[in-house]
Order: structure tokens, then C-alpha cells, then sequence
């Protein structure tokens, strides 16, 4: 395959993991595969020419190829994202709102004409000028409009607070989509993470290659859990959120050729893909709150302000398959446990709880490879003597309590 120059990131690209490498891997672990065409130098035709790689079995060039290279069944690519943040003039394809609507419109057409079953991913701007531009142009062809939210900083309070101002921006969007009554568009968070950091710019003037190797912290691994409890309450409008990204560049994964760390952030998914529910349930929370002026992003580069920011956040869900009630508690106090008590009235509980908790003594504590395990997750078993009950949760921590029903919910 052909080496060439990365004149984005820099390095060279060697293509040595490609389409058919990348689809092996995420069959590998179990995800649904997502790619994205480029506006930057790309063309509809080989955006046409990549979809009919992966999803058609016809008589044509492209079909062909994936069969010449030993992949006979179409790998049926439902996912499309057609550009990549070219509202920002760091994109190779950088343009106005009204140009990209027009591309996106053809695409999108030219694209599902071809294969019915696909999804599109619209670039949205996390701006309300933009979004309503492309809303208005192709709302009606495309399937999401997609958001990015990187945050974090040195200050505690400013990285967890963060959770509120992007689910704020969420309800932004889907309030834009209700407006225009495009109930069939839904929201794909398909970029968040903690990064604050590592500047690209600094690191391609130093190092000639950008490789974002931000480290990550137990404070992190709060927002993080803050995240997904928002997505919880978010999910009949956000359908789809990816975290950006999963080794090594902001990941959740640190590798060398020794070993592999796993982060405070990988803790929590963890914890939530396989400690939670696939069913969101109502949960009312009472706690006393706060409000703050906060910067975040790299340079502080994002600012906002909130009223009303929970001191204890949280989920409820069910899992069937296991008939288990799965409680999800964040306590985002620096240094004062509480006391939660919580009511099951309407459930039919055992008597016995498991309780997993992610924590470390100071929120400044994250894993490396001389130290892979400062931050993780203690696991214990507790009983639960009545429908109503207390639980101690430990100052700035993570909390699952997997709770076995005695009737199914269903």
C-alpha cells in the first residue's frame, strides 16, 4: 500500500490499517462500524465508489475488489458521516454553512439512491447558525446532526461542571430540531472527551507529528461518568455518542511496547457498559447545588456560566437479561461524603446489593505505567434491609449499585 505524507497531523500514514482492517476490528469487539467521507480531498465518486466497497454485491469495479481481496459479503456500513468539522478553518475543506448544506444534500441523495439502508451523519457546529443552515437545507435526506464537546481543566469544579453546559448544548439542538419538526433527525455526540492539554499546534512545532497524548486523571473519569448520566437522560434525542478517542490519542487506553494502562475514563465505561442497564428508568434526585464561572478546553478556550450545578448526580436503568435495577451515583464533593438515601418503593428488591465504586484519594490520581493501578474500583457486597435505605458515598467518587429484582419488569 502506498506511504504518504500526513500534511494534517503529521508523520506518514502508511495505510497499513484500512477499510477492511478497520471493519475486522470493530467486528472484533462488537461495535457498529462508522465512517466518514471527506470533503477535504475527496469526491462524491469515491464516496459512491467506498459505499459500493462495503455494502453492495453487484457486478461492478468496486464490489469486485472486496471479493478479489477475500471479503465475498458485503460488510453493510450503516453509518456515513459525510465531513468533519469543515465549519473550522483547521479542516482541509473549510467552508460556510450554506456551501456544506448543498454537498451534504447530494451526498446524502447520490449516497442512499445506491443503498437505501444507510444512516447520514451530518457535520453540525455546535452553533445555531449553522445547524439551522444545514437543518433547513437537508433535513429532510440526512439522519443525525452530530455535536463535539472536548472539555476539561486543571480546576476540579470547572472539569465536572462541564457535564451541565454540553447537556445544556444537547437541549440546544434538539430544540433547533423540534423547531423545524424534523422528528426523524437525531443527535450523535460522535466526538467528546477530556483535553485541555496537549496543543496541537505546540506539539507539531516541537515533535513534527501530533500524537495527543493527554493524560487523564481521576477528575476526568467524573466527567466522564457525568456523561453518560446526561446521555441517559438524553437518549430518545442523542442516539449515538463516541468517545474521541480510544488509545494512546486522548485515549482511554495507554499502550507501549510493554504494557497497557487503563485510565480512570476506561474505569467508568467499564463500569457503565457492562454495570448498567440497557433501559432507562425515572429517577428524582433532591441535593444542593452550586454555581460557577468556568473555562475549559485547551487555553481555556471554552467559558460559561451555570446556575443550579448538582453536587450528586445519577442514573437508573434495567438490564433484562440479568433482571437487575442498576443505580449509577456520582458524589462530585472534593472532600465531604453523603449520606444518599434512596427509595425503592415501586420495585421488587433482594436483600442483597452489589456495590462497585470508583475512587482514589485525591481527584488529581491517575493510572500510568509505573503506577497501573492508583485508580480503580473496589467492589463489595451490601444488604438491603428495606425499600428505603441509606448509602455513604465517598467524597468525589463513582458508585454502581446493582440491585437483583425478584419480578421482572417486563
Amino acid at each position: 500500500r502506498p506511504r504518504r505524507l500526513n500534511y494534517v497531523w503529521g508523520g506518514i500514514e502508511t495505510n497499513e490499517f484500512g477499510t477492511d482492517e478497520f471493519i475486522a476490528y470493530c467486528k472484533t469487539i462488537g461495535a457498529e462500524t462508522y465512517l466518514a467521507t471527506s470533503l477535504g480531498t475527496g469526491t462524491l465518486d469515491e464516496a459512491i465508489n467506498w459505499l459500493e466497497y462495503t455494502n453492495l454485491d453487484t457486478p461492478t469495479e468496486y464490489a469486485h475488489l472486496r471479493k478479489q481481496y477475500g471479503n465475498p459479503e458485503p460488510y453493510q456500513v450503516k453509518y456515513w458521516g459525510i465531513g468533519n468539522e469543515v465549519y473550522g478553518d483547521w479542516q482541509v475543506g473549510h467552508c460556510s454553512a450554506t456551501e456544506y448544506a448543498e454537498k451534504l444534500r447530494q451526498y446524502a441523495l447520490f449516497m442512499k439512491s445506491i443503498d437505501p439502508s444507510i444512516k447520514v451523519i451530518a457535520v453540525g457546529a455546535d452553533n445555531p447558525e449553522w445547524d439551522l443552515t444545514v437543518l433547513k437545507h437537508a433535513g429532510k435526506i440526512i439522519d443525525f446532526i452530530s455535536i463535539h464537546q472536548y472539555h476539561g481543566s486543571e480546576n476540579y469544579y470547572d472539569t465536572v461542571a462541564a457535564v451541565y453546559y454540553i447537556e445544556e448544548r444537547l437541549q440546544l439542538l434538539e430544540s433547533l430540531i423540534k423547531h423545524l419538526k424534523l422528528d426523524h433527525v437525531k443527535i450523535a455526540l460522535d466526538e467528546w472527551n477530556v483535553w485541555y492539554q496537549v496543543l496541537p499546534e505546540k506539539e507539531m512545532a516541537e515533535k513534527g507529528i501530533v500524537l495527543l497524548e493527554e493524560p487523564y486523571t481521576l477528575k476526568d473519569a467524573l466527567f466522564a461518568a457525568g456523561v453518560f448520566c446526561a446521555l441517559h437522560r438524553k437518549c430518545d434525542s442523542v442516539q449515538m455518542a463516541n468517545l474521541a478517542q480510544m488509545v494512546n490519542a486522548l485515549g482511554m487506553i495507554k499502550t507501549n511496547s510493554q504494557a497497557m494502562a487503563l485510565t480512570p475514563i476506561y474505569h467508568v465505561f467499564d463500569l457503565f457498559v457492562n454495570h448498567t442497564g440497557k433501559t432507562r428508568l425515572g429517577m428524582d434526585i433532591s441535593t444542593d447545588t452550586y454555581s460557577i464561572k468556568a473555562k475549559s478546553f485547551f487555553e481555556g478556550h471554552i467559558s460559561f456560566q451555570l446556575d443550579n450545578v448538582p453536587y450528586l448526580d445519577g442514573s437508573a436503568t434495567y438490564e433484562e437479561n440479568r433482571n437487575m435495577l442498576c443505580l449509577s451515583l456520582v458524589n462530585y464533593y472534593l472532600d465531604k461524603n453523603i449520606d444518599v438515601k434512596i427509595d425503592l418503593s415501586d420495585f421488587d428488591v433482594a436483600e442483597n446489593a452489589t456495590c462497585l465504586e470508583l475512587n482514589s484519594n485525591d481527584v488529581m490520581d491517575g493510572n500510568d505505567f509505573e503506577n497501573l493501578n492508583r485508580v480503580h474500583v473496589n467492589t463489595r457486597k451490601m444488604a438491603i434491609p428495606k425499600k428505603e435505605f441509606s448509602i455513604q458515598l465517598p467524597s468525589h467518587s463513582l458508585t454502581i449499585v446493582e440491585l437483583p429484582l425478584r419480578t421482572s419488569l417486563k
